[in-house]
């Protein structure tokens, strides 16, 4: 049967944004025959269901058994995207939402067995609340995740605005899981922020998420513009916390930096034959010539993964921050009996260079770690929050400001608590730009975009 294309897009385990859909959708009229050997195994796992059926000491529902039996045959791979769908995923699937919603922004990965975040996008309800990348949601209201089924996540984590939802998360250095509460919005995001930094004669340029295709382009072109205008000499993309999105919106800004006949990225499949290579083409409106930094870390993933790295191969930009996420992968959904499906892993990108992207992310040119919080000021910030002294500090405190800090201060003085003050400093920043996404940058607080711009010279 034909191949059915639905979108030529990178493909997400997502959750609450809903803002991916799956490659492909393929009709297959029959199932490809297995080896002796398959058919051996196959009468063994019949025999082990007999036993089950008849011996094991409390009754099973013979549906679950063969679904545990399918489920662990694909787990057997190691690929978290390779997974069965049942009906309703399958349903779920075919049928992309393509309304608003209420939903809080992020973007997961079902990997081991477990919900990770793979990074909150930037102004939602989860970017607000302090989610990072590989936070492991451990319950959604109070529900056990290892007992929910994608279908089931998805329902619960969306719902009506101005809902509530409540997440449990386990998160790495941290040694007890903590609760997240969170209140649904409507998930309109504006992909792309910009400014011009005069000190640094450097343009910046914040890209949210590779979405909206209709107008991205236009408008990341226009600040490039708008900023060289302004007397830009050198060009910062910051990619940090972006999930990913559209493969050929990751193409288009590719190549406005890339000569004709550049590769951008290569699509190989079943022992690694190429199956399609992308290259830049021959537009007149390029920018050849402004040096590029680009910001990573591990919310960097799948697009953004192919955009740094077309950039990076290609000796046109440097990348700065942490390894990226490492999501490089395409899946094609197989139909199977009873209205279910199969989501099979058939493809991987890799960069120019020729290295796969799956699995081991894009390494930085220049690693540079963000200023972080100790183990004891971490417990001091949890604290803070635990006894609901920074919710009423903030609503009293609008701007970032020297005034703002001393009564910060205050507050840690009466606790009896310690913070540094660069990461006092930090963390009421991030906490009072919170409500407004757009806040221009701070090069004295942000050490990653400093190194970006200071490389660059």
């Amino acid at each position: 049967m034909n191949k059915i294309k639905i979108s030529e897009r990178l493909v997400w385990g997502s959750i609450t944004s809903c803002l991916v859909a799956l490659v492909f959708f393929i009709n297959t009229d029959k199932v490809k025959a297995i080896s002796t050997d398959g058919e051996k195994y196959l009468q063994i796992l019949h025999e082990v269901v007999s036993y089950i059926e008849n011996d094991y000491v409390d009754p099973q529902e013979e549906k679950k058994i063969y679904t545990g039996a399918i489920q662990g045959a694909l787990q057997s791979l190691g690929d978290p995207h390779t997974r069965f769908l049942d009906t309703d995923e399958f349903g779920e699937l075919q049928n992309e939402t393509k309304g608003s919603f209420g939903g809080i922004g992020v973007e997961i990965s079902f990997q081991e067995n477990a919900f990770i975040i793979v990074a909150p996008i930037e102004g939602t309800p989860a970017w607000k609340a302090g989610l990072q990348p590989q936070d492991k949601i451990i319950e959604i209201n109070g529900k056990s995740t290892k007992s929910v089924s994608l279908s089931e996540s998805i329902a619960m984590m969306r719902g009506e605005v101005g809902s509530s939802i409540s997440m449990k998360i386990e998160r790495k250095g941290i040694k007890d899981p903590f609760v997240v509460n969170l209140v649904r919005e409507l998930i309109q995001i504006r992909y792309v922020r910009s400014h011009y930094l005069p000190e640094a004669e450097t343009g910046y340029i914040k890209l949210v998420q590779f979405m909206g295709k209709e107008t991205t382009t236009k408008e990341f072109v226009s600040a490039v513009k708008t900023m060289m205008d302004s007397g830009a000499k050198k060009l910062v993309i910051d990619l940090r916390m972006n999930p990913g999105g559209l493969l050929d919106l990751a193409i288009e800004l590719a190549d406005l930096f890339l000569p004709p006949d550049a590769e951008i990225v290569s699509v190989k499949g079943r022992g690694g034959v190429l199956v399609k290579s992308y290259k830049a083409d021959k537009k007149e409106k390029k920018f050849l010539d402004i040096p590029i930094a680009i910001l990573v870390n591990g919310g960097s993933a799948s697009a953004s993964e192919i955009l740094a790295g077309a950039l990076k191969d290609n000796k046109r930009a440097v990348v700065v921050g942490t390894q990226s996420f490492g999501k490089g992968s395409v899946q094609s959904i197989f139909p199977l009996s009873g209205g279910t499906g199969v989501a099979i892993t058939i493809q991987k990108y890799y960069t120019p260079s020729g290295i796969s992207i799956h699995g081991k992310g894009i390494t930085p040119d220049y690693i540079v770690n963000p200023t972080s919080a100790s183990e004891d000021e971490k417990y001091a910030l949890e604290k803070l929050f635990k006894k609901n002294l920074i919710r009423p500090f903030l609503e009293t405190h609008a701007e970032f400001n020297e005034a703002a800090l001393s009564d910060f201060a205050a507050i840690l003085k009466k606790e009896n608590l310690t913070i540094s003050d660069s990461v006092t400093r930090i963390f009421l920043f991030n906490e009072m730009r919170a409500g407004s996404s757009n806040v221009k940058p701070r090069l004295d607080l942000d050490t990653q975009l400093s190194e970006a711009i200071r490389v660059l010279k």
